[in-house]
């Protein structure tokens, strides 16, 4: 009720009247009480209330708030409109009513996680009340209680983002970065390999003039591929794309090498590069490729900010359990102002740095990426006009196994000759330059038509191929070459601005390729990988059939034993059939877990053969020693090393001697 004061002001009130009996006679009592204070507090969080689903209908996202028994007490408008339901369909009812069974039997996981008091973050698609489908990023946080509950989740917040388009321009984003890649590397393959071999004297001495100029754009050329290429691994490292191949290495072994790549670059800048390591063995699981890579841009930025006549110091040592390598200059230092934000994208102290130091910004930030995906930290420690040491940590690997062992390519007694399969005129005759210059002879087909022409004409020891061949795509001429008996065995080396893509794209067929090189072409590692493929062609090793649908396992398998044997992959039982059909194998390895399949369905078709290759189980599953008996040996994955799997095939195999080095993997 309303009551009115003395003073005429009128206030809100609370009246309570009771009765009773008092000698016979029925009394009433009342009392009132002034609630003006309450209606106060009352309207002010109704108002607060209003407020707030006001603000959270406005915005463009699925936000709720559920309880302990995963009722919704709280929603905002987009989740009626997107499941369109109307608010008493949703509020008090549970998140399987609301979102469906099948939807929610595919989040429940992340609720029971969240219950248990664990941040939640994952994404989902969403069938719109349209029939559109919608990308929604969802975070589950927990709610904890007060009083008597408090430390207990009580319920939890959930909200979901709409991130269709974010997918959608990240596909565009990622579809253009191909095509720069391929559009970009085909031409500077031409350019960077011109110029290479123009400077190195292939069409004879060069007037001092003429070299100036050439050694300027050849300069140029190099900044704008390292520009590129760190364009593409950033893309890479945000995507989760960046692949590791991680084995066991002598840090100061590579240190070294890293030290001696770049004398030439320090020379340049009148810098001396010293080098501070142990005499032992210090071990780290890396990619040596990528840990290269970030020793480069370390050495190169020590070197370009120091003054000439100058020292950049590298350290390596040991500190607790980790392997700590230092890389120190007398430079100008890093400005107070530039060090917070030193690893963050094209970064740059002076907007003069790009044009003067020839920098992209993006290395420290690429380096960071690299080290971290290996396990380790990266940090640096600087005094203005006193110089700066950047370092790394990474945890030292104490398996008792071998190291790997660098590649040991077989001289070759003859002119090997090689067939070029390259579309780009200029990039095939650059091929042809740096083959012949090696000591190959060559042929070279513009088409897919015009290299089976050759192939039918003439014997080869092995054949590049660009995975945009005209005529037919890359990979179906690698499959025409090997259905046909005169090509099946022939070398491969792919030589592509996609070969990244290729490679995985090949991991799920039974292809066998000797190397891929990503262009622009490195003139060294292109005479590596094909003298590693002939010489592979003329090994005479052992050729094994591995059943195995594990990509990864294939590699590291492959690997293990890539010293004496020759292996060929089948990721079904159709493709195992079709590959001793096709060839005589000396061993199977044979994977017992196949899809829907069973590896022991493979073991009559083997039994069949005459001869009979052996047989060695290597599976996760474990083996009934009944089913063993119909295997050579029969081992484990995760309780096989490195040692027992490559002693095993070789006692298998009857190949005496040591069974040589060793990469560490994790085979489970």
């Amino acid at each position: 009720m309303t009551g009115r004061r003395s003073d005429g002001r009128v206030f809100p009130m609370d009246l309570r009247i009771s009765e009773f009996f008092l000698g016979g006679r029925r009394q009433f009592i009342g009392s009132i009480r002034d609630i003006t204070e309450r209606k106060r507090i009352t309207e002010a969080l109704r108002a607060s209330e209003l407020q707030l689903r006001q603000i959270t209908d406005n915005i463009p996202a699925l936000i709720a708030y559920l309880d302990l028994g995963q009722r919704f007490r709280f929603h905002n408008k987009a989740y009626e409109e997107v499941f369109d339901l109307s608010f008493g369909q949703i509020n008090g009812h549970t998140m399987t009513e609301v979102l469906g069974p099948q939807t929610y039997g595919g989040v429940q996981d992340k609720v029971e996680e969240v219950l248990r008091g664990y941040p939640v973050r994952y994404e989902r698609d969403q069938m719109t009340s349209q029939g559109s489908l919608r990308s929604y990023a969802f975070q589950f946080l927990p709610r904890y209680g007060e009083g008597a509950d408090e430390g207990r989740v009580i319920g939890f917040f959930s909200m979901g983002t709409d991130i269709t388009e974010l997918k959608r321009i990240d596909r565009m984003k990622t579809e253009f970065v191909s095509t720069v890649s391929h559009e970009l590397r085909t031409p500077l393959t031409s350019i960077r390999g011109s110029l290479g071999l123009i400077a190195g004297g292939v069409a004879g001495e060069l007037p001092e003039a003429v070299k100036s100029l050439v050694g300027i754009a050849k300069n140029n050329c190099e900044r704008l591929i390292r520009l590129i290429n760190d364009i593409l691994d950033s893309e890479k490292i945000e995507s989760g794309k960046m692949r590791l191949d991680l084995q066991v290495v002598n840090i100061t072994q590579l240190v070294q090498q890293a030290l001696a790549a770049n004398e030439g670059f320090a020379s340049q800048h009148r810098v001396k590069v010293l080098l501070q390591a142990p005499d032992a063995s210090l071990q780290v699981r890396i990619d040596s490729d990528r840990m290269t890579q970030v020793l480069t841009n370390l050495l190169s930025n020590a070197v370009k900010f120091s003054p000439p006549e100058s020292a950049v110091e590298v350290k390596v040592f040991r500190v607790a359990q980790q392997v700590r390598v230092e890389v120190a200059d007398h430079g100008p230092g890093i400005p107070e102002e530039f060090r917070s934000r030193i690893f963050q994208k094209f970064s740059q102290a002076d907007s003069s740095d790009s044009r003067q130091k020839g920098g992209t910004g993006l290395g420290l930030n690429i380096s960071r990426a690299l080290i971290e995906k290996m396990g380790g930290q990266i940090g640096f420690s600087s005094e203005a006009g006193a110089g700066t040491t950047f370092f790394f940590e990474l945890p030292e690997w104490r398996d008792p196994a071998p190291l790997r062992q660098p590649f040991r390519a077989r001289a070759a007694s003859h002119r090997h000759r090689i067939l070029i399969c390259e579309g780009d005129l200029d990039v095939a005759k650059l091929i042809s330059m740096m083959l012949g210059k090696a000591g190959f002879e060559v042929d070279i087909a513009h088409s897919a038509a015009q290299a089976l022409a050759c192939l039918a004409r003439n014997s080869y020891d092995a054949v590049t191929v660009d995975l945009k061949l005209p005529g037919q795509h890359g990979a179906a001429f690698i499959s025409a070459l090997r259905g046909e008996e005169r090509t099946r065995h022939l070398p491969v080396v792919v030589i592509s601005a996609m070969a990244e893509a290729g490679r995985l794209q090949f991991n799920h067929k039974p292809l066998t390729v000797s190397d891929w090189l990503e262009k622009p072409i490195d003139e060294n590692l292109l005479i590596l990988s094909v003298r590693r493929a002939v010489a592979g062609l003329h090994s005479g090793k052992p050729r094994i059939l591995h059943v195995e649908d594990d990509p990864d396992i294939q590699r590291i398998t492959e690997a293990i034993v890539q010293d004496f044997a020759d292996f060929e992959f089948a990721a079904t039982l159709d493709q195992a059939r079709a590959r001793l059909r096709e060839h005589r194998f000396d061993l199977v390895l044979l994977d017992l877990a196949l899809g829907e399949d069973s590896g022991w369905d493979l073991v009559a078709d083997i039994d069949a053969l005459d001869p009979r290759p052996p047989v060695i189980v290597f599976s996760a599953s474990d083996v009934d020693p009944a089913d063993g008996q119909r295997a050579e040996a029969v081992l484990l994955k995760s309780h096989t090393s490195n040692t027992e799997l490559l002693n095993t095939i070789q006692r298998v195999l009857q190949i005496p001697g040591d069974p040589g080095p060793t990469q560490p993997q994790d085979l489970s």
